[in-house]
């Protein structure tokens, strides 16, 4: 995946490549340590109740997918109603993809009362989030830049 974002065109300046890469694996992060750990702790990331250095690859992979999120976004640049059904498709995506992680992987384990239901709740939220933060340093870059700086249209 992380090709992928190797490979598409320039879409946004380097820093801001780099900030939309870091929200992905942030997110993913700060949902796990909130929600995988005591006092919550209703799942486990992978078999075990302890990470794992392959946890760290796992949270890697939300960077790219954060990022091609991002830049789908901006490339189509949806308005309105369109907005909404953008978060939508992607937040069904994300759950789609957790359940085949669940299911044939065991990337995570539910046993302790979390439900793809809460996950699409989370996947909405963030993303919408996420698409706020979007506009945000959209703004702040274009209002901050120096002359010398890349456009972003």
């Amino acid at each position: 995946m992380f090709a992928l974002v190797l490979f598409l065109p320039r879409r946004f300046p380097k820093i801001v490549s780099f900030v939309f890469l870091v929200i992905g694996s942030g997110t993913a992060l700060f949902v796990d340590f909130h929600f995988g750990l005591p006092p919550v702790d209703m799942y486990d990331v992978n078999d075990l109740p302890l990470y794992e250095w392959f946890d760290l690859v796992n949270f890697l992979l939300y960077s790219p997918f954060a990022y091609v999120f991002l830049y789908l976004f901006d490339w189509w640049k949806p308005k309105g109603i369109r907005i909404t059904w953008y978060v939508l498709a992607w937040s069904l995506a994300g759950v789609a993809y957790e359940w085949v992680s669940v299911t044939f992987f065991h990337l995570y384990n539910y046993g302790k009362g979390w439900q793809f239901g809460y996950s699409f709740v989370f996947y909405l939220t963030s993303q919408a989030f996420t698409v706020w933060f979007y506009y945000m340093v959209k703004h702040c870059y274009n209002r901050t830049k120096n002359r010398a700086g890349p456009e972003w249209a």
